[in-house]
């Protein structure tokens, strides 16, 4: 080791006393900066060659308005690491033609020019100088831009972009901060679109009228002295518009709760099928029926009936009900439009005597609501179901009398007779 570093030693002294070549062909030169912003980044690389050499060394300077993010040498044998302003001395086991000095990373902090320069060099190849040449690298740094940021979009006719509306006219509005000079914006059906580098107009506000079902995207950007900012995707979506009640229209009437021809009182069950619901609405409307307790509705099944020229209308359920306590309303559609929804029946399903269909009114005591008439029903159930079971024990002790009790009685008294 001692030996290793008195020949580094030898070797750098040696390169400190030879004669500077008249014509030196090798040097050590800076490569890059360029032109950034305040902020941005600069990489500097010093590289020697022109020349096979075995040792070196020189001085790298870094002027201007930057600061060093990183100095890291490059890959020679250091007796003085290169830094900044530092005089740097290296050699290069078996000798080289080309070498990285050094790499060095800047930042720039103001605007201004400056640059990195490499003087004092000296190359030489076993003792000999093989070149002396040195060269800098410049830079200038300018201000960033002022450009823009992103629009803030907002619209009161489509307020959430994750949801539908069925309003067909759109209106936008978005913010205009200082320095901002003008827009670009479109309204189309790609999500991605980049507006024109070219003002639309000055206005914070747009309409966009008559617009079919489907999904659109606003794009906007805007644009200061510096440039344009980024763009804006703001999306829209109209569906088909929802049914609407026209208050002008009459409400259904004359609606009536019957029992069918194919009428079934289901006691184990608590149910009953074959139920008509009958009224009046508009005609070439559709009937829609609700009934609470809901029954559940088998496939192929509706709760709705079309109407006659007249406005009448019928629905057979011949689908099992549950008995007890129900109520009834009817509302009319024709496509969008809805009649007002009727007044409320209450009525009740009996399965007592063959069962029967009971509307109630005002005088009636008041009717369990819908969730009591439920409970009711299941309630009347069980009940029927434990009197059941009540029955059939019934039955089965009676056979145990006769098919063992009285036998056992008989035979006794037989015996008492004999005896």
């Amino acid at each position: 080791m001692k030996r290793l570093l008195t020949f580094f030693i030898i070797i750098a002294l040696f390169c400190t006393l030879i004669p500077k070549a008249a014509h030196a062909a090798g040097g050590i030169y800076a490569s890059g900066g360029g032109k950034t912003t305040v902020g941005g980044s600069l990489t500097v690389t010093v590289t020697a060659s022109g020349a096979t050499f075995n040792a070196l060394e020189g001085t790298i300077s870094i002027n201007g308005p930057v600061s060093v993010s990183s100095f890291s040498a490059g890959g020679a044998t250091w007796l003085t690491a290169p830094g900044n302003g530092v005089h740097f001395k290296g050699m290069v086991i078996g000798g080289t033609s080309s070498l990285r000095v050094a790499t060095i990373k800047l930042k720039a902090n103001g605007v201004g020019s400056g640059a990195v320069s490499v003087g004092s060099v000296r190359l030489a190849n076993n003792g000999a100088e093989v070149g002396s040449g040195a060269g800098s690298a410049s830079f200038t740094i300018e201000k960033a831009p002022d450009l823009p940021g992103t629009v803030k979009v907002s619209s009161s006719s489509h307020p959430d972009q994750n949801a539908a509306y069925d309003a067909t006219t759109i209106v936008l509005s978005w913010n205009k901060d200082s320095g901002v000079d003008g827009f670009s914006y479109l309204l189309d059906q790609a999500s991605g679109t980049t507006p024109a580098a070219k003002t639309t107009d000055t206005n914070t506000s747009a309409t966009y009228a008559d617009k079919a079902v489907g999904t659109y995207y606003f794009h906007i950007r805007a644009h200061k002295a510096d440039g344009w900012g980024g763009t804006t995707h703001f999306k829209i979506t109209i569906k088909e518009p929802d049914a609407k009640i026209d208050t002008n229209l009459a409400k259904p009437s004359k609606i009536e709760i019957l029992k069918a021809d194919n009428f079934t009182n289901d006691i184990t069950n608590g149910t009953v099928t074959g139920i008509i619901i009958k009224g009046i609405t508009e005609s070439g409307f559709t009937a829609n029926i609700s009934l609470l307790p809901t029954p559940t509705v088998p496939e192929g099944k509706k709760m709705s009936a079309e109407t006659d020229s007249s406005g009448e209308f019928s629905l057979l359920i011949d689908f099992p009900v549950v008995s007890g306590y129900h109520k009834l309303t009817v509302q009319g559609q024709k496509e969008k439009t809805l009649t007002p929804i009727s007044d409320e029946i209450i009525f009740e399903i009996s399965q007592a005597r063959g069962g029967s269909i009971n509307i109630l009114t005002s005088d009636d005591a008041k009717a369990p609501t819908a969730a009591q008439a439920v409970e009711k029903a299941k309630n009347w159930k069980d009940k029927l179901l434990q009197n059941r079971f009540t029955l059939y024990g019934l039955l089965a002790l009676l056979l145990i009398i006769f098919a063992v009790v009285l036998p056992m009685i008989y035979i006794r008294k037989k015996k008492q007779s004999r005896g």
